[in-house]
């Protein structure tokens, strides 16, 4: 089986694709205002030689990002899963962005490894008009879990909630728009980890997130 990933919330397009056994495959194009003239040609491109119907199920950044680029990927996802028939997960950007900070950050002394066991991420992505995004996710050591949905807030607002919380926190900050498409193959996982559970949502269900203006169809 195969899963593929879209992650178009920045001017890069980032696609990955995976048996996740000994097959897996990720490459990222700088295309800038071009993503939409170039996404499918792209992905036809990169797909090969798998075919369409060898995957199982899809994964599709829905944002916090650009407002074009996150809203063409979905569309397209949206499209390819209808048609295929297979489910269709929306992954936050920054849950992405987590995910890959521990894949890429793996502790290496068994200390590092009991302490990283159960920690709590909180992620910080600006917004428009001085907000910024922000977000809590728990590594279980196996898993990511949401604490807190991704949300818009002033910034001193998410300040003093990351103060409060109940648990020590590690806080990572990104700047919008910048080297996402490098998670695509997090975006991936995390759609797989989505996958084995058997609960599969409908892909009308999968809608981009832009903080104040989000989308309902």
């Amino acid at each position: 089986m195969f899963g593929l990933a879209l992650h178009t919330s920045t001017p890069e397009l980032g696609l990955a694709i995976s048996n996740f056994d000994q097959m897996h495959r990720y490459q990222s194009w700088d295309l800038g205002r071009d993503l939409s003239s170039q996404l499918h040609a792209l992905l036809q491109e990169f797909l090969a030689p798998q075919c369409w119907q060898d995957l199982k199920f899809i994964a599709v950044c829905i944002g916090p990002g650009g407002f074009t680029g996150t809203r063409i990927g979905v569309a397209t996802a949206r499209t390819l899963a209808q048609q295929l028939d297979i489910p269709l997960f929306g992954i936050s950007a920054l849950a992405a962005f987590a995910h890959h900070y521990l894949a890429t950050s793996a502790p290496k002394s068994e200390s590092e490894i009991a302490q990283s066991s159960a920690t709590d991420i909180a992620i910080t992505m600006p917004a428009k008009r001085g907000a910024v995004y922000g977000a809590v996710y728990h590594w279980t050591g196996k898993t990511l879990l949401s604490k807190l949905e991704d949300t818009v807030l002033a910034a001193e607002d998410w300040q003093l909630k990351q103060s409060q919380w109940s648990h020590p926190l590690v806080q990572l900050s990104l700047e919008s728009g910048v080297g996402l498409a490098t998670t695509t193959s997090s975006l991936l996982q995390l759609g797989y980890e989505q996958w084995k559970t058997n609960e599969y949502p409908n892909w009308r269900e999968v809608i981009p997130f832009y903080g104040q203006h989000p989308v309902t169809s």
